[in-house]
């Protein structure tokens, strides 16, 4: 029998990511820069290349463990995800979040993104955050969805009125949301809902409610499923 100093778990974690080794000292570089307080509980996991900026007086607030790029559905996206934080905005993760392969964040300065526990985003999605977008516990974001609380741009309309340009989106626990799904402004998104694959969401959701289609429509109440 041969002798290993590594346990069979993180003998595993090699075999199914090489890299496992660089990216803990990655990791370690970045919790020091970021999070030099709570640098041997190490809160920040990060997969090599992945990337956390920050403006003056940005916070970076971390309750558990943030996770950051990884692998998704095996080989089929390797990308690196990415935190830009302008100034005086925050970050809170309350709890233990993931932020998959190719995430990219952009909090606005002044705006405030939170991510409850154990929620996690997959492959490719955009949060863009100009206000303040709250996103609960237990929730499962499918690849390529898109989370923005703003319209970026002015609308001036001929009776003398505009847009509101921002409003804030605020995501309840135990959220379900499907792939290509696209959320905007002034969005409330009620506890344990469905939101179907390829759905602009542009209105309110009640909670238990599944919702699909562009434009939107709830097709079902009274749901519930297994994250």
């Amino acid at each position: 029998m041969g002798f290993s100093i590594f346990s069979e778990k993180v003998r595993n974690r090699l075999r199914m990511n090489p890299k496992f080794i660089l990216n803990i000292i990655y990791s370690f570089f970045v919790n020091l820069f970021h999070s030099a307080r709570n640098l041997p509980r190490l809160k920040i996991i990060a997969d090599f290349g992945s990337t956390i900026s920050r403006g003056f007086g940005a916070k970076l607030l971390i309750d558990k463990k943030l996770y950051l790029g990884g692998q998704y559905i095996g080989d089929m996206s390797k990308a690196k995800a990415s935190i830009r934080m302008y100034q005086d905005s925050v970050v809170h993760i309350k709890g233990r979040a993931k932020l998959g392969p190719g995430v990219g964040v952009v909090v606005s300065p002044n705006a405030k993104l939170s991510i409850g526990d154990n929620t996690y985003i997959t492959a490719s999605s955009v949060i863009y955050c100009a206000n303040e977008i709250e996103i609960g516990s237990n929730c499962a974001i499918s690849w390529d969805t898109t989370i923005m609380d703003t319209d970026l741009h002015h609308l001036y309309y001929s009776d003398g009125r505009e847009n509101e340009v921002t409003k804030p989106v605020k995501i309840g626990d135990r959220v379900w949301i499907g792939c290509n799904t696209t959320i905007l402004k002034g969005v409330t998104i009620g506890d344990n809902a469905v939101i179907g694959a390829n759905t602009m969401v542009n209105k309110d959701v009640p909670a238990n409610c599944l919702a699909v289609g562009n434009p939107m429509r709830i097709v079902r109440e009274g749901v519930d499923w297994k994250p």
